[in-house]
């Protein structure tokens, strides 16, 4: 074992124990990646002890810690993040710098508490939102995308991770821009080569079957990313399955003949018309549409899924949040949930944090039956 394996380690045994710029110290490690780790931190006063209410999920932050190896191997375009920032489509950084330990270099970002993903909704819900719920987060989420396309930004790593939930609100953010690019309208209409190994760790089972091919991405590309994610959100998470012992690159080139294959209205009988127009009018959309692209009309596919059901009124809370909040309140910051950020090859990370989300989620479930249970009994 290498002497920064070791150092790495013995830094994440003694987390608790690290205070950043003598105002913030590490509660636990929620996530262990690649990339980087997460940690939820807390504030300190000035005569070290804890300034805010160990109890209130909202006095927290989230600390993302990158070795000097992860942040070499996973560079994120400063210039794209300080937009971003700007749009306030992402997490807001309140502190960043760095941490020495031993003879290892930390860079850290101090964010605000956000979360959780939307995969984790989805489990949360049980595999299946309402329709009111699928519609306004389809919404929120093409609402997201159009500020990020407005200032010729694109994703490129889109999936129900990167986007997460605040905690309150309808409103989503984006996370993880390691793969995110500027784009030209001229640069993409004068695309005469194509690469397919370009954008290969990007690659996962929500990406644009340009992606795959090689072309280098448009707006169109994480809306179509977008279409699948809402896709496989419908129908119980159960698009483009691929075998369990298939390698990584086989599981890409399997997703990509199925992309190319697919033929949503078949495939899925059972899809509302409004999400299959939504997927064909993104399909089918030309580059240079882009910059006079309607988003209203996308996401007026959603407006009318709402009015179909009766649905008139928009929903001002996601179910869960309020759900979480309580649960919080009579738990521990064990229980606390968060933002995730991933890589692809799940098998490579540690996923602390969507252990104990889940283990969340089985106890409200509990507790949700334990309370009809009652209602019964006293009706």
């Amino acid at each position: 074992m290498s002497d920064s394996i070791t150092e790495s380690n013995s830094f994440e045994r003694n987390a608790n124990a690290v205070v950043l710029d003598h105002k913030y110290f590490l509660v636990r490690l929620i996530y262990k990646g690649r990339s980087h780790n997460l940690y939820l931190g807390n504030q300190v006063n000035l005569i070290g002890s804890v300034a805010l209410n160990k109890d209130d999920p909202n006095t927290y932050y989230l600390v993302e810690m990158k070795s000097q190896e992860q942040y070499n191997s996973f560079v994120c375009d400063e210039r794209i993040i300080k937009k971003m920032h700007e749009l306030q489509i992402i997490p807001k950084t309140i502190q960043s710098g760095i941490y020495k330990y031993k003879n290892m270099e930390y860079r850290y970002n101090i964010k605000e508490r956000c979360g959780p993903s939307l995969k984790l909704c989805f489990q949360h819900q049980n595999r299946k939102f309402s329709d009111q719920v699928f519609a306004t987060l389809a919404i929120e989420a093409i609402s997201v995308l159009e500020k990020m396309h407005s200032a010729s930004i694109v994703h490129c790593y889109l999936k129900p991770k990167k986007f997460v939930t605040l905690q309150r609100g309808v409103q989503l953010y984006l996370t993880d821009l390691k793969f995110a690019q500027k784009y030209k309208l001229r640069q993409l209409l004068n695309q005469n080569t194509k690469n397919k190994f370009q954008y290969a760790l990007a690659l996962n089972k929500y990406s644009s079957l340009n992606l795959h091919l090689g072309i280098k991405p448009c707006p169109r590309d994480d809306l179509e990313s977008l279409a699948y994610i809402l896709i496989n959100f419908y129908i119980g998470g159960r698009l483009f399955k691929t075998k369990q012992k298939k390698t990584k690159s086989d599981k890409i080139k399997e997703v990509e003949l199925q992309k190319m294959n697919l033929i949503i209205e078949k495939a899925f009988p059972s899809l509302p018309k409004e999400i299959i127009q939504f997927y064909y009018h993104v399909k089918f959309s030309n580059i240079d549409q882009y910059k006079i692209i309607n988003y209203d009309e996308l996401k007026s596919y959603f407006y009318k899924m709402m009015q179909k059901n009766n649905n008139t009124i928009n929903i001002k809370s996601y179910p869960w949040n309020q759900e979480l909040i309580e649960h919080s309140k009579q738990s521990s910051a064990s229980s606390l949930s968060s933002v995730v950020e991933d890589d692809e090859n799940e098998s490579d990370d540690s996923l602390i944090e969507e252990q104990s989300i889940l283990s969340v989620i089985e106890q409200l479930k509990q507790i949700t039956k334990t309370k009809k249970l009652l209602s019964e009994l006293d009706n």
